[in-house]
This record gives C-alpha cells, sequence and structure tokens, in this order.
C-alpha cells in the first residue's frame, strides 16, 4: 500500500474474462481519496487484453469503477483529469453486478468507439445510453 498525504492506494489484477488470463489482464488501482473518503477503483489493462478487445495501443488506463448500492458504477475516460477538465471523452456507463462485468463493459465500450470511430464518428458525440438495448446487454453480459 502507498501512502502519501492525499491518497491511499492499493492494486489488484483481475482476468478480463473471470477465468484465465487468455483474454488480458486488468490492474485496478484503488485510490482513496484521505481527505474526502472517496474511493475509485482506476482500470489499467495489459497489452493482451487491449488486442483482445481491439483497443488501440498505446493505451493502459480505460476508466474506473465506483462501487455504488451493491454494484459497480462503471465510467470510460483515458485520464482521470478529464472527468475534471473535459480534456478528453469521458462515458458513463450502466451499472453492473460484478467488478468483472463492469470491466468487460468498459472495454467491450471502448471497442465500439475505436470501430465507429474508424467507420468518421465524432467519439465526443457517442452515448452508450443511446445504444439499442441489445448492444447495452451485450456491454454488461
Amino acid at each position: 500500500m502507498t501512502d502519501t498525504t492525499n491518497t491511499h492506494t492499493t492494486t489488484v489484477a483481475l482476468w478480463v474474462n473471470g477465468r484465465d488470463s487468455r483474454d488480458g489482464t486488468a490492474s485496478l488501482t484503488r485510490i482513496v481519496d484521505a481527505t474526502g473518503g472517496h474511493t475509485v477503483h482506476l482500470v489499467t489493462i495489459d497489452e493482451r487484453a487491449a488486442e483482445f478487445y481491439g483497443i488501440p495501443r498505446p493505451v493502459s488506463v480505460v476508466g474506473g469503477l465506483v462501487r455504488t448500492h451493491g454494484r459497480w458504477s462503471p465510467t470510460a475516460y483515458r485520464d482521470r483529469a478529464h472527468l475534471l477538465d473535459g480534456g478528453g471523452p469521458v462515458y458513463f456507463l450502466t451499472n453492473a453486478p460484478s467488478r468483472v462485468r463492469a470491466v468487460r463493459a468498459l472495454l467491450r465500450w471502448w471497442f465500439v468507439v475505436a470501430r465507429r470511430t474508424r467507420d468518421g464518428a465524432d467519439p465526443r458525440h457517442l452515448d452508450p445510453f443511446r445504444e439499442s438495448p441489445a448492444s447495452r446487454r451485450w456491454l454488461l453480459s
């Protein structure tokens, strides 16, 4: 555990598919703001997960998770600063029942963003809540 004046952090590894490492690994770095007690799990991925989900490299940060009312709330971003300064796209995804599903939702959403961007869409105008019901279910499966 790293201790600084403002935050406490710990990191755990999580297999993206929940069973083994063949689809890659995500690292969840739990960051607790010592002043406010707010906790976020910063999600980074390894090269194998990026390749499996078709996420262009170099990418390591894919978002963050917050535990809310017994569920995991995933937010997709490339840099935590984007949450505050609007410097990049931030996407709020549907709550997931487990950490594994929340991480997969982040990876699948970035897959959608990469595909739509290749097709000419502006990533600033994409919204996971405007996806079809079937697509939203796929994000969380």
